[in-house]
């Protein structure tokens, strides 16, 4: 029946078929058991299933179906990994899905299916003594029980048919109990708790060149735990996007971008890998500055204010420091101040002009109408205005010219000439500097005369020799 029973329920039905009271292949674990948990020192049963025990034959398959039916919120794994020659660590995996925290003890039996040898075989008969470990989990928690097995001589030979069997049951000093779940594991056994997932954290990010992340990566084993790294190894994915990694082995390192575009970010090892997404930017740069208001008419005299904006390669804000006002054309006029991203601008001459805001090379533009008369040369300043010199002396004389709203005006080919009643003569003629050697005394007028505007200076010239003695005063006595 326990054989008909386990190929009825292959992966429901967990027996183990256990020697005692003499029997040639009894084991300790298994008498024990039965005189000290279910107290039967004096009976044999013939079946034991959870809680109910003295089964007989026609019983077996009704109280095994009973507890079938019964839900449970409590899962069993198994897995294997070999330390040497016939000594593996078996690793069961119990989680409560749901429901109340509660103690759990996990039993784990190495067992034999077919032995000794027909017709006397057994399904899953007990090899060794049973190991246990007790462990507390609440909802949604799991523990891995790890236990060492060392397989015996007859099990070593005949691998095929070693079935590992565990189950986890509520902790008692004496039967019955709840078992709550079983699991079966047949060689070959499956791996035991391996490297499966690499999480690298943060899983995306946002850089520009020049930029730098720190980056951390964690191993994940099959059944999601914890795993270390033996070995991680970080690189660049395919993508657009570049940097460097610093260092390239180890769970955590620094990525700096030093090209633009998309790449994932890997870490690698042992085959298993997990990348993190970066995108990556140019760094912004000024690339444009906006002057507002871009075009604008204003008379002579008055006033306009204007306003800069500076913008990066991609038409974002950009940040100004100081951009330098300046003005250029026949228009003209002040600014107030002449940095910084709001000026005020005074016209001071008529025509058209074009105002500047520069910043780091980078030029930005309005167009002025300044509207009035053109500027025109309207006054003559010659320096200095007065002087004296003796006849054979010289003087260096400049000329200047301002329009009619006082702006400075270039002289075209201005010359020079002596008016009234002392004399000289001018080298060079014409231009706007000159030196005037006098020649005869008197009070001469030295003027500069350009498109029909005419500017002075008055010079005293005196006699050459020199100055007649002074008559001493008289004195007188008080």
């Amino acid at each position: 029946m326990v054989e008909q029973l386990a190929v009825d329920y292959p992966d429901r039905f967990a027996p183990i078929t256990s020697h005692v009271n003499g029997d040639p292949y009894a084991i300790p674990w298994a008498q024990t058991r039965l005189d000290s948990f279910y107290g039967l020192a004096s009976a044999v049963p013939t079946f034991v299933v959870d809680g109910a025990w003295i089964c007989q034959a026609s019983e077996y398959r009704y109280w095994v179906e009973q507890q079938l039916g019964v839900p449970t919120d409590v899962t069993l794994e198994l897995s294997g990994s070999p330390v040497q020659g016939s000594t593996w660590d078996v690793t069961a995996r119990v989680c409560v899905e749901s429901g109340p925290s509660r103690p759990l003890r996990i039993h784990t039996a190495a067992t034999l299916d077919g032995y000794p040898n027909p017709p006397r075989y057994t399904t899953n008969n007990l090899m060794q003594d049973v190991l246990s470990s007790d462990v507390s989990l609440g909802a949604g928690d799991c523990a891995n029980i790890t236990t060492r097995l060392t397989f015996d001589g007859q099990s070593a030979t005949n691998t095929s048919a070693i079935v590992i069997v565990a189950w986890a049951e509520k902790p008692s000093a004496s039967g019955p109990t709840q078992v709550y779940q079983a699991a079966v594991m047949r060689w070959p056994f499956p791996a035991g708790s391996q490297l499966a997932a690499i999480d690298v954290a943060p899983s995306e990010v946002a850089l520009e060149v020049g930029e730098s992340v720190q980056l951390s990566a964690s191993g994940r084993d099959q059944f999601g735990d914890p795993f270390p790294l033996a070995n991680p190894i970080w690189s660049q994915g395919t993508g657009s996007g570049a940097g460097t990694f610093d260092p390239t082995t180890g769970a955590t390192t620094t990525f700096t971008a030093t090209l633009p575009g998309v790449r994932p970010l890997v870490c690698s090892d042992g085959g298993v890998s997990g990348a993190a997404v970066a995108t990556i930017t140019e760094a912004p740069v000024l690339t444009a500055i906006v002057v507002d208001p871009s075009s604008v008419e204003v008379a002579v005299g008055g006033e306009v204010s204007f306003t800069a904006e500076g913008l990066d390669q991609l038409g974002e804000p950009f940040p100004l420091a100081g951009p330098a006002w300046s003005v250029s054309g026949v228009g003209g006029g002040t600014f107030d101040p002449t940095t910084g991203t709001a000026t005020v601008f005074t016209a001071s001459a008529a025509g058209a002009a074009l105002v500047t805001a520069t910043e780091d090379g980078v030029t930005g533009a309005a167009a002025v109408e300044v509207t009035g008369e053109p500027p025109a040369l309207a006054a003559i300043t010659v320096t200095p205005a007065t002087a004296t010199v003796r006849v054979g002396a010289t003087l260096e004389l400049s000329a200047a010219g301002t329009d009619q709203y006082g702006e400075p005006v270039a002289l075209a080919d201005p010359t020079w000439r002596v008016e009234g009643t002392g004399g000289g003569t001018f080298d060079p003629t014409s231009g706007a500097t000159t030196t005037f050697t006098a020649t005869a005394a008197g009070a001469a007028q030295l003027i500069c005369a350009a498109d029909g505007v005419e500017g002075s200076a008055a010079v005293t010239i005196t006699a050459a020799g020199l100055p007649a003695p002074r008559k001493p005063s008289k004195r007188v006595v008080p």
